[in-house]
This record gives structure tokens, sequence and C-alpha cells, in this order.
């Protein structure tokens, strides 16, 4: 902590609000002049300090601190973080093919799913497997991340798993050899209903175009008459990529973005360079809070040229531009170095990089939150960053108990052992009588969570703990427990739906995999009913993408 406090000493905080940027020649001579100042105190701290000093640490210390100070995206990239790099450009990497996630009280690895095709696949791992070791060494306190370092490598190479498996009373030990995994960044493409596509884009690596391509030949081949492509939770990826998704759907010569920076190659604007294959096909773009950076090209394009409807909720306000700079060490700086705007001038990025008052806020003298913008036909647009939809549609969200029920994978662990004791189970229909094996199921096992007053009654009972109650006091306290306790059935009562929702999301993936937990939303999703309605009703559709007039529009399209 000391070797991080000195060295950010050197590097205030710096606020660019305001500044008058120094000329080039005082810019390099500031830039010679620092360099010389923190090459001097490295190299006393690190010879001279009263302690031992790990100079590699010591550095990076330096690296950290001076980046923080900068937005969020720009970011200082190990040598044995670079491979990471490959599957946000290239979609690919050596591995074993799992998606693998942490589950239960314990925090265990657990299998996700297994991908089509995949070593893990072959083998026959499958959702819910608990993994337990990794080439002999134990994951207890490993993280997603650090799964993912010791299961990916070169292709070829081998790796053992043991894992623990519902139904199984001794763990199961696995040989896989890792081969090049491809990422999809389609990751499913299908009918919501005859006529009406839908397009599920996860990524924007460097295959999405010709993935987007190979989706709509098919769509279409079968009769597609409308289309839904959904973006949320995409966080983006290539901006080139986002462009690419961008032709399929709008004229040649079309500016579909632009980036602004201090250099000369930062300043650039983008147009599409040849006919659309999906011109004229009805389009509804599904956005939220997790479309970011290229999904919000993709979804500002098609807003401001009046292209399509986006349904669903705004979304992050990622616009920044990072390119990567590799070094000869290994390592790699991925350094923010322009904005996107969208064709009608909005900044994408939120203005505050940060979201606190206290941290560096950078803005941007090209826009303002209060600044206007119109689509092609007119419409009124707001910029201050992020894209808002035409038509708002919240995601349902869940109460307290729901919230404990996914974060202690209560859904996920219950499907698995439910799946394993009744093997002649071959569909997703969540019955009344799997409800009520879940209460049941949660009951034995003591899922409890807080209610309001559980910790405030807790908290009594524990300054009360050294003192003699009397029979009374206790009655009051039981009779309050059991309040309370009627009050979590109440809960699972009320959030029915909701526990019926999730388990069949968790019945469809376990039984058809990614496939069928897409297809699980299409009768429930509120955002995905709304696209249809939207595309089913054509006066609806134009009148969205014609109003100029922002009081005719109907509360659910207002914020």
């Amino acid at each position: 902590m000391l070797n991080r406090v000195l060295i950010l000493l050197l590097f205030p905080v710096i606020v660019f609000a305001g500044t008058e940027p120094p000329s080039q020649d005082e810019l390099y001579e500031k830039i010679h002049h620092n360099m010389g100042v923190f090459g001097d105190i490295y190299r006393e701290i690190s010879l001279r300090y009263v302690d031992s000093v790990d100079p590699d640490e010591f550095i990076r210390a330096g690296i950290d601190g001076m980046l923080s100070t900068l937005d969020p995206y720009t970011v200082f990239i190990p040598e044995e973080d670079t491979d990471d790099l490959d599957v946000i450009t290239y979609g690919k990497y050596g591995g074993v093919g799992i998606e693998i996630g942490v589950r239960g009280a314990d925090k265990v690895l657990t299998v996700i799913s297994a991908m089509d095709d995949s070593p893990a696949q072959r083998v026959g791992i499958r959702s819910g497997d608990r993994v337990v070791e990794v080439d002999g060494k134990s994951t207890v306190g490993m993280t997603t991340r650090d799964a993912s370092r010791v299961l990916r490598g070169d292709p070829g190479s081998q790796v053992e798993l043991k894992i623990e498996r519902s139904g199984s009373a001794e763990p199961i030990s696995f040989t896989l050899s890792r081969q090049i995994i491809d990422v999809k960044d389609v990751n499913y493409w299908g009918f919501i209903e005859p006529g009406i596509g839908y397009i599920k884009l996860a990524h924007f690596s460097t295959r999405a175009p010709l993935e987007m391509d190979e989706a709509l030949a098919d769509l279409r081949s079968n009769g597609m008459e409308s289309l839904v492509l959904d973006l949320r939770g995409n966080p983006g990826g290539l901006m080139s990529s986002a462009v690419g998704v961008l032709q399929k759907f709008l004229d040649k010569g079309e500016v579909v973005v632009s980036t602004k920076g201090r250099t000369g190659d930062a300043n650039r604007t983008f147009k599409l360079a040849s006919d659309p294959a999906a011109k004229d096909i009805p389009l509804v773009v599904l956005v939220d809070g997790g479309s970011a950076s290229a999904s919000e090209i993709v979804a500002g394009a098609i807003q401001d040229l009046d292209r399509g409807v986006l349904v669903g909720e705004p979304t992050f306000g990622k616009g920044l531009v990072q390119s990567v700079i590799s070094f000869e060490t290994g390592e790699a700086l991925k350094l923010t170095t322009a904005k996107y705007f969208t064709p009608s001038g909005r900044l994408i990025q939120k203005v505050d990089y940060f979201g606190e008052e206290d941290e560096v806020v950078v803005h941007d003298p090209d826009e303002s939150p209060d600044s206007a913008f119109s689509t092609r036909n007119g419409r009124e647009v707001e910029g201050g960053g992020g894209i808002l939809p035409d038509i708002r549609i919240d995601a349902p969200q869940p109460g307290d108990l729901g919230v404990e029920l996914w974060r202690q994978g209560t859904f996920f662990d219950f499907v698995n052992e439910y799946l394993a004791e009744n093997a002649h189970v071959t569909d997703a229909v969540v019955s009344e009588e799997m409800i009520s094996a879940f209460h049941d199921w949660l009951v034995e096992r003591d899922f409890s969570y807080d209610v309001s007053g559980g910790k405030e009654l807790q908290k009594i009972r524990e300054i009360l703990g050294e003192y003699q109650l009397s029979d009374s006091v206790e009655s009051e306290f039981a009779h309050i427990e059991s309040y309370l306790e009627r009050v979590r059935d109440r809960d699972f009562e009320s959030e029915r739906d909701f526990i019926l929702t999730s388990l069949e999301t968790e019945m469809a993936n376990s039984l058809y995999g990614s496939r069928g937990r897409v297809e699980s939303g299409f009768d429930h999703d509120p955002q995905i009913l709304r696209a249809v309605e939207v595309l089913h009703n054509s006066g609806e559709y134009s009148r969205v993408l014609a109003v100029t007039d922002t009081s005719l529009k109907s509360p659910e399209q207002k914020e």
C-alpha cells in the first residue's frame, strides 16, 4: 500500500475540464522532464527504501496510479492477459469449450453449459457439474477469471478436470485436449413465430458481419417478413464490425458513425460501402443497460436514420474508442483515443466517465446534455450519453426473495438435481407440482433471506443476549419470528410468476442448451412480446418512426 501511495503522489488526479492544452513543443518538454523525475524517484526508492521493494510490483503501481486518473477503459494489459485480445478481436481461443460460473453458498466453480462440438461436450461434461480440481489443483477460492487462465492453453495440449455431479457418489475425472474454440457472435437465430425472425447478437468480433449474413440468408429463405435484432447485454467489440452489421440494413453511402480525437487519424467518418441485404425488412432492435459501445453504434444509427424501432431500456453510454498499443516486452496498453458520435451528432459516451462526483470528469465541448438532436424524419432524440429506446419497456425486476434465489444459485442447483432424479423429463414445462417441490427443496436446505425487520430483530436479540429474558418477552420474540416466516411464505406466492419463469429458463438450458434458454423467453419476455406487437401493427411501427411532436408520444415512449 505504501508503494502505491508513493507513486500516486507523483500523479495527482487530473481534471481536464477547462484546461488549456499545451503546444506540441511544450508537451514534449513536459513529458521529457516528468519521465526523468519519475525515473529518478523509481530508482532511488527501489535501491534505497528502508524495506525491500519489488521493482515489478512498484512500477505496476505507478502505471495503475496514472491510469486511475483517466477513463475506466484505458487499461494496462499484462503479458499473461494479452490472449484475451484475440477473443475480443477474432472470437476464438484455445480451450475446452465450457461456460463457467460461480454458484452456491460455497462459491463453487460450476459448468453453466458446454459449447456445441467442443472437447467438454464430447466427453460428456454437462450443465451443473462442479469443477473441484484442475490439473490436480483445488479450485477453492478460484474466480471465473482464474479458471479461464488455467483452462485455456495451446490447441492440442491437455488439461485434467475433476468434477462433482448430482447423482454420482464419487468425483469424476476427465482428460480433455484443448482445441480452437470459436465464440459465436450470433449465438442464436430462428423464428419467434412464423414470419418474425429473431437474431441474438452477443458480440462484435471480426466474425459478426459474416455470421449476420448467414443468419439473415437462412431466415429469409424460410419466410422471414420482419426481424427482431437483440442487442441486450451485448458489451460491444470492434467498431468495424458494428459498421459491417449496419451494412445489412442501411443504404450504400450512409454515414453511420464518426469519431473525434486529438490526433488527425482519430477523426474519421464511416460510410457504408455496399447495398444492404435486408433493406426493406421491418426491424425492431432490443437494447438495455448492458448494450454498450458497438451495440450503441448500431442502435444509434438505426434510430437516427429511422431504419427501425428501438425497444427496451436506455443503453450503457460507452462511446470511447480504444486503440491497442503492443510493446516488444509482450505487454499492451488499451488506450482511449477518440469518442463515438451517431449520425445526428450525438455523443454516445455519458458525460461523466465514472458516475462519481469526486472522480475525473471530462466534458466534451462538442456536446452538452442539453443539446438538441433529431432523426432524419425530424424526431427529437436526446444527447448526453447512451441511447434511449423509442418504446421503453423495463425488464421485470424480482423482489428481495427473487434476488436472493438467483444470488444463491437455487434455480440452477434445484433443476440439475431434479433432472438427475427424474431422467424421464424431456420438456421444460414447469408444473405446479414442480413449484411445490422447489418450495420444499428450499425448506429442506434451510434457505433463508433477510426480510424487512429481520436484521433488526436479530440485533435486538444479540443486545439482550446477556440477560435472562422472561417468558413473555420470549413469547413476543417468537410471535415476531412467526410473523416474519409468514412474510417469507407470502413473498414466495407474490413472486410465483418470476419463480416459474426462472425455473423454465434453467430447465430449457439444461435440456436444450443455449438455444432452449433463448427460446424460453419468447413466451414471457415483455420486451420481446412488445417487439412482436410493434411488428404486427404496421400502423404503430410507422407512427413511431414518423412522430415529430413528442407530446403525441404514448406514455410508454416517454421517460
